[in-house]
């Protein structure tokens, strides 16, 4: 690179300013035994005659403070051993994120995460057989993680459930001989129904269900909520029911409207 010509990021640009970034390149081939600020300013001055030293001092000191330059009696005190320079430029560090990338095509899950679902018994051909599956999902998705063995894990640990499910988690339609799983039970005597009031609305539950021919993985959760409300219709007819047969509610005319208007009994006993 020729002398007179001067490189800088723009991300240095940003950061410290153009003026600045430009002292900052200016110092990255300059050779002096300068030790202090003031003289490392009046060898720049030549380099970058554009600028006043003034400026480039001040540029100067604020690098220093920055550990971008490093003066000779700083490098002496950090590196006893090391040669006599008058700076010294420190890089950045790694970033801490650096650990965050997007899935590519060469991902594997590591021996951990192997290891891992290997206590679960989950077999190793099942787990290879899952990888380009969870690649393709998240290649589509485009995002950065830092944590893609642990959503393998999972992945794979849902995966392994629906394989040992009788439907391999496949939504199926519903079979006549269906009945509830006993959870399905365990929930109803939550809500006060019964297993046997539950199983009165087992066949209507079916035969609607098999008509409509839709396609579940699992058809515990309907089954509940259908007894569920049939349920609390039951309960409100019978109460309507009651209503109509014992007595009325405070608040309720035991006539209709119409019987109502016709009815001159009130009158009966006033005198005119």
């Amino acid at each position: 690179m020729k002398k007179d010509l001067f490189t800088f990021s723009t991300q240095e640009a940003e950061t410290l300013g153009i003026e600045c970034a430009i002292v900052l390149a200016a110092t990255k081939d300059l050779t002096t035994s300068s030790s202090t600020p003031n003289e490392i300013a009046r060898s720049l001055k030549q380099k970058i005659p554009f600028l006043e030293e003034q400026e480039i001092l001040t540029h100067l000191k604020r690098l220093i403070d920055l550990k971008l330059v490093l003066s000779e009696i700083d490098s002496q005190i950090e590196k006893p051993s090391a040669k006599k320079n008058l700076y010294k430029l420190k890089l950045p560090g790694i970033n801490s994120s650096s650990g965050k990338r997007k899935l590519d095509y060469s991902w594997v899950p590591s021996i951990q995460a192997f290891e891992v679902l290997g206590m679960g018994n989950i077999n190793k051909e099942f787990i290879e057989s899952k990888v380009n599956e969870f690649k393709m999902y998240w290649l589509e998705k485009n995002q950065v993680r830092d944590n893609w063995n642990v959503l393998f894990v999972d992945f794979i640990r849902r995966e392994w459930v629906k394989e040992n499910s009788e439907n391999k988690g496949l939504p199926v339609c519903i079979d006549k001989n269906w009945s509830p799983s006993s959870d399905a039970f365990d929930i109803l005597e939550l809500a006060n129904v019964s297993k046997n009031d539950a199983l009165k609305h087992l066949k209507e539950f079916i035969l609607y269900w098999k008509e409509n021919g839709t396609a579940l993985r699992s058809w515990n959760s309907k089954f509940v909520d259908f007894v569920k409300r049939k349920e609390l219709i039951g309960s409100y007819e019978e109460k309507d029911d009651k209503k109509t047969n014992r007595h009325n509610e405070p608040g309720e005319f035991s006539q209709k409207f119409k019987d109502r208007t016709k009815d001159d009994s009130w009158a009966e006993n006033l005198e005119f």
